[in-house]
């Protein structure tokens, strides 16, 4: 089985720039009519986590939006616009991230999901269920619109991780709670969602993306790129490989490679448009990773949890006491008293959606003082091995394990 990916430039968000490049991506897959045909119902998806502005880079910029929507209007579809926020209702979302202008414009309906229906996904056990919001169900056409960002446990949230919003308001939190840090289970459920809801086309905003601390309060960072294809977890693969990534480092790819759904295999990917190394970058930050304990008997867990993993914590200077992590927080871990933001740790299920969702960028990630001392380790190695090698003037080799381009040098120096 193979899939086409395209790959395609675009430096800015300029309307017509963005919509001759959203139209080139979708030609090279065959137009918008071999999705879209007269009076289908078409169901916009991108990602409206929170309110802001779109040069936050939080969201989908609302251009990509407005350019697919005007694409599916032409080709005949009836297109409305539909997400789930956690916590406010979707159509502030709208409103703070600038997609109102042009929803008024295209006479655009916004969908919020909240009605769900039961998905028996075959499987056994706690994902043998799970409960997808009925409007990209029934839609006709789902048209898939992730922004380009970095997770603290998901490393990336691009294709398959953008229809989590399929799951309804606060059901999306309860997963990180059935879950409970496991996040091969959780790699799954996001996998059986998106199959769940299977879109028709994804069309992914790397114009400017997000790295460091995603997915919200991360870096922006230009890519100036548009990626488009039919299956999720190609695109997610190929995107990967575009950040000198291996695609066997998201959850999600290897949940999805398990059983057998989508393209895993890159060389069953044929790329379009322009050529993948005219756009791969070496030095994407991703988020810290995040240490597990899960294999250890639990009285080891306890033991070593804050010495190996990662944990919420406050930056009391950006901190607005507003309340939203602790209305986020499934376990009641945090409680605000007076203006000050506490968290018990033994409640904590370490699910980072208060880091997700803080509108001020409060909520850190703070690693375990073993991995940080192992972290600062690896840090003080790499720089001395930029400095000269006694007697030869040349340098040593910076360690780049994660990246293909890494790995490849290294066959090639055996040789």
């Amino acid at each position: 089985m193979t899939t086409t990916v395209v790959i395609e430039k675009c430096d800015s968000y300029d309307p017509a720039e963005v919509y001759q490049a959203v139209k080139r991506c979708v030609d090279l897959l065959g137009g918008m009519s071999r999705f879209v045909q007269p009076g289908k119902r078409v169901l916009l998806k991108p990602n409206l986590l929170v309110g802001v502005p779109p040069e936050k880079v939080t969201v989908t910029h609302p251009e990509i939006v407005r350019a697919v929507a005007s694409l599916a209007q032409e080709a005949g579809g009836e297109v409305s616009v539909g997400d789930s926020p956690c916590l406010k209702p979707l159509k502030e979302n709208l409103t703070k991230s600038g997609y109102d202008p042009f929803m008024r414009e295209l006479g655009l309906k916004a969908v919020p999901f909240e009605e769900v229906r039961r998905i028996n996904t075959g499987l056994d056990g706690l994902l043998g269920h799970i409960e997808v919001a009925t409007a990209p169900l029934e839609a006709d056409v789902v048209i898939n619109l992730p922004k380009l960002k970095t997770h603290a446990t998901m490393y990336l949230t691009v294709a398959v991780k953008n229809l989590f919003g399929c799951v309804a308001g606060k059901r999306k939190v309860e997963w990180h709670f059935k879950t409970d840090k496991n996040y091969e289970h959780f790699g799954m459920a996001l996998v059986q969602i998106a199959k769940a809801v299977s879109p028709a086309l994804t069309i992914v905003d790397a114009i400017m993306a997000m790295e460091g601390n995603g997915p919200y309060a991360g870096t922006p960072r230009r890519l100036g790129v548009i990626v488009a294809g039919t299956d999720c977890v190609a695109i997610d693969a190929v995107v990967c490989r575009m950040l000198s990534l291996r695609p066997d480092i998201l959850y999600t790819h290897k949940a999805a490679k398990q059983i057998g759904w989508g393209v895993t295999d890159l060389k069953e990917i044929e790329l379009k448009g322009v050529l993948l190394e005219e756009v791969r970058v070496s030095d994407f930050k991703l988020a810290r990773v995040i240490v597990r304990l899960l294999a250890a008997p639990l009285f080891t867990r306890r033991l070593l949890r804050n010495a190996f993993t990662a944990r919420p914590r406050v930056d009391r200077k950006a901190c607005k006491a507003c309340w939203v992590c602790a209305e986020v927080c499934t376990t009641k871990a945090i409680s605000i008293k007076g203006k000050k933001v506490s968290i018990d740790y033994d409640k904590c299920i370490r699910c980072f959606c208060c880091q997700e969702i803080c509108p001020h960028g409060a909520m850190k990630v703070r690693e375990g003082y073993l991995v940080w001392l192992l972290h600062q380790g690896s840090v003080l190695r790499e720089s001395l091995s930029m400095l000269p090698l006694a007697g030869t003037g040349k340098r040593a080799r910076t360690d780049t394990r994660l990246t293909e381009e890494g790995r490849a040098k290294k066959k090639a120096s055996k040789k």
